[in-house]
């Protein structure tokens, strides 16, 4: 049995920076002996069907998504996880890993990607350390905009902050009144006004999350795991990514401190698993080079899906002539090199065209030209001194009026 486990990272103090790969990562730490896997930081998304990680190859035959590779590896036989469940367990098992997979991703999102200074600060310089040059120009700004796709969806795109437009002033000095006539009193000064607006904003996230505890919380209860109390299933490995994630330390941690002041069952429930994990060496193994065609094929790629107009057009054109190339043996597929190279001229052809638009003047702007003034042209006094226009107007013809005689004077009688 060869199994090769493909994930992202190893990254902030972490295993992996991703959630799922952090899920699948512990579940086989777990479940088989360190000799029969291995695992691989490929980095690399276009390594399983679906580019997507974590991805699994078993002796040739690729699986890519935590639950799918579970689910893989019970149907041959080779761990069967969730079969100590009831019907009822089960149900609640998927109910709750799409329940992980949506407002868990969301929060993940806010706090890892969405959020400035945390993504100027951790998680861009943790993708900068995984990824070769030149992919740090472009996989990481795509992981970062499919995370706030993912906040944006479930409708917690406002947590950004958001200033109070002021108060218009009267225009007189005449006192205004509602429309049944009474006198209309002034807002008064309250918290939420004098509260900065990134203060507001960690408030409603914090209660947003405070929400996604309670309710992990109320389904662990005093249990060991999630489920049941003898073993952990793959929702308590998947709990465990996601919930790994939260507990990074970020510029504004309000994940990891309502997670550990007020949540104490949960900070136990990571405690206890990864009671399991210390003292245990994972099967790390060097990744198989990209190559200059992989290299340069994954940064075309990146960088044709960045141009607004070309993106969806280019994606689904790629995933379906290079799909059969996702999870491959690594060889060269000739439409993967028509890719690359194709791929290669239009993106510098697009970043020519970028620098040369953003070289330009803005539409409508007035153009200023700015010249020397000559030292034979300093005491001009004709047209010339007012530049070009001046000089076009001064070599003109003149016409001289024809003198008109003074009318006789009439002498006096």
């Amino acid at each position: 049995m060869a199994l090769e486990l493909y994930v992202w990272g190893p990254a902030l103090g972490l295993d992996s920076i991703d959630p799922e790969c952090l899920a699948a990562v512990a579940c086989l730490r777990r479940l088989v002996p360190r000799g029969d896997w291995s695992l691989i930081a490929s980095n690399d998304a276009t390594a399983g069907p679906g580019c997507r990680l974590p991805a699994l190859s078993h002796s040739g035959v690729w699986t890519s998504g935590y639950a799918n590779i579970l689910s893989y590896l019970a149907r041959h036989g080779i761990f069967h996880i969730d079969d100590g469940l009831t019907t009822l367990q089960k149900a609640d098992s998927l109910a709750y890993a799409s329940f992980l997979a949506t407002r868990g991703a969301g929060l993940v999102a806010m706090s890892l990607y969405v959020s400035p200074r945390a993504w100027a600060e951790i998680t861009r310089p943790a993708y900068s350390s995984l990824l070769p040059f030149p992919l740090t120009w472009t996989i990481p700004s795509a992981v970062r905009a499919a995370a706030v796709q993912t906040a944006e969806h479930l409708g917690i795109g406002h947590l950004a902050a958001e200033v109070d437009a002021e108060e218009p002033l009267p225009s007189s000095g005449i006192a205004e009144t509602t429309t049944t006539g009474f006198l209309r009193l002034r807002h008064r000064l309250g918290p939420s006004r004098t509260m900065q607006p990134e203060h507001a904003a960690s408030i409603r996230f914090q209660h947003f999350a405070e929400d996604f505890y309670h309710v992990m919380d109320q389904l662990r209860g005093d249990k060991k795991f999630f489920l049941q109390d003898d073993k952990p299933s793959s929702l308590d490995f998947l709990a465990y990514g996601y919930l790994q994630l939260m507990r990074v330390r970020t510029p504004h941690p309000i994940l990891k401190t309502a997670l550990e002041k007020s949540y104490s069952r949960l900070a136990g429930f990571l405690s206890e698993m990864e009671a399991f994990e210390h003292g245990q060496d994972l099967p790390w193994r060097e990744p198989a080079p990209r190559g200059a065609l992989g290299l340069i094929s994954s940064f075309a790629a990146g960088s044709l899906e960045a141009v607004p107009g070309v993106d969806n057009g280019w994606r689904k054109w790629r995933d379906g002539g290079v799909q059969e190339g996702c999870g491959g043996d690594g060889a060269s597929h000739p439409t993967q090199v028509v890719v690359a190279i194709g791929g290669a001229v239009a993106s510098v052809v697009a970043l020519c065209v970028v620098a040369l638009f953003r070289a330009l003047s803005p539409f409508g702007a007035s153009t200023h030209r700015f010249e020397q003034i000559k030292e034979n042209d300093a005491n001009d006094t004709g047209l010339k001194k007012f530049g070009e226009v001046g000089m076009l107007l001064d070599g003109l013809p003149v016409w001289e009026l024809p003198e008109v005689a003074p009318p006789p004077s009439s002498s006096p009688r």
